[in-house]
């Protein structure tokens, strides 16, 4: 067994779809090449204080450390769609003071500024602008205004090689039309709608294992200033009003302001679930496990094996257990170090209210071969997902079952 002495090492074991999960390994019970790929199993040392776990990789056999039961400090077990991230929107409209009749006030340029930080992927000091324009005249409706608003954005963004954001215009209650470059908005048949607004949704972005990871597109939407009134007596505006996703909420006009209205709020772009993400976090912790020459000496290297899928369509539910390494005599110091396991889910996992607050099936089977283990229920299942209780040993050495809480 390796001992480490280096805080924070972080050991990871994948489980894939259709892998086993055996609890109280022995003589009769083990995990070998005959199970499925990714099974895993939960042991208890002779003596009874501690427990490990044994893996099959695509390597072959593992063995984790001995995870003494005294030092374990946390166990959380979190489900997948805890840790899926919504895609952002923001729905622009005109405000009532850039209106005259309904229409938005003519002989403007009214000036649509979409911010973006962090383009790409690039740093967060990184700001990078595009623009939508429409000139008013007299004769425009607030409908013809927001489908040359798209247009002209979609226009601007057309010539981006990363597709940042997708533009629609939005009629009735909730119905969107989707702007592209090539879109006619003067064609009356096909745009023959009253339409409402200017939504914009941010773009799920490209990924590329351990190489290009996959970053939000955060940006901000920002009407500029208009004359609503006339040459002799100016009346400057904000000409518009921005909603986000989250329902915070921008109100233009002579004297701007924010303010929160979820209820009028647009729906999120859709949400992006972890399974790219957790094989970015399988791809670099395999650096704990032998692999931290990887892909060195290309082409001429041995490739590594991974076992998360990153298009499952329903993520990742993880156990993470927190422990420490406590040696003898001058190293009683703990060296504290982590173990995670990454658990895929079903659709079946999926289908209840309560999905946010619970793992599915296959990591519940496996909080509950821990908890076996353990005799203590250190995972707690629930709301928290942290531990449920300390080990408390007696005084002849044997571990004993606790309340206690964790401090």
């Amino acid at each position: 067994m390796n001992i480490f002495t280096a805080n924070q090492v972080n050991q990871v074991y994948v489980l894939k779809d259709n892998s086993t999960v055996v609890a109280n390994l022995d003589a009769s019970h083990q995990i070998t090449k005959s199970n499925n790929l990714g099974s895993i199993g939960v042991g208890k040392s002779a003596d009874g204080k501690s427990i490990y776990f044994k893996h099959y990789g695509a390597g072959g056999i593992t063995r984790s450390d001995l995870i003494d039961i005294a030092n374990i400090i946390d166990i959380k077990a979190t489900p997948a769609p805890k840790m899926a991230r919504t895609l952002a929107s923001a729905k622009v409209t005109l405000n009532s003071e850039a209106l005259s009749d309904s229409k938005p006030v003519a002989g403007q340029d009214f000036v649509l500024r979409i911010q973006f930080q962090n383009p790409v992927g690039m740093s967060p000091d990184n700001q990078y602008w595009k623009f939508g324009v429409v000139h008013s005249t007299a004769s425009m409706t607030a409908s013809n205004f927001y489908l040359k608003l798209a247009s002209s954005i979609a226009k601007n963004m057309s010539r981006e090689a990363v597709q940042l954001v997708k533009v629609y215009v939005t009629y009735s209650t909730s119905s969107k039309t989707e702007i592209t470059a090539a879109s006619d908005v003067s064609n009356t048949t096909t745009f023959n709608q009253t339409y409402t607004g200017v939504l914009i949704e941010e773009v799920e972005q490209d990924w590329i294992l351990g190489v290009k990871q996959q970053k939000p597109t955060v940006f901000t939407v920002n009407p500029t200033w208009v004359n609503a009134g006339t040459a002799s007596a100016p009346n400057e505006v904000v000409w518009g009003d921005v909603i986000y996703n989250n329902g915070q909420k921008v109100v233009g006009g002579a004297d701007p302001y924010n303010t929160v209205d979820t209820s009028n709020a647009p729906a999120a772009a859709g949400s992006i679930v972890n399974s790219k993400l957790m094989a970015d976090y399988e791809y670099f912790y395999m650096g704990e496990r032998g692999d931290q020459y990887r892909m060195v000496g290309f082409p001429n290297y041995i490739p590594t094996t991974y076992l998360v899928d990153p298009t499952n369509a329903y993520g990742y539910d993880t156990v993470a257990i927190h422990f420490a390494y406590v040696g003898a005599n001058h190293s009683v110091q703990k060296s504290e170090k982590d173990i995670t396991i990454l658990v895929p889910r079903a659709s079946t996992d999926n289908d209840s209210s309560d999905e946010l607050l619970a793992v599915g099936a296959k990591a519940a089977s496996l909080v509950a071969a821990i908890n076996a283990a353990t005799d203590q229920g250190f995972v707690k299942m629930g709301t928290s997902h942290t531990s449920g209780k300390l080990a408390v040993w007696d005084s002849d050495g044997t571990l004993k079952a606790s309340t206690q809480s964790p401090t």
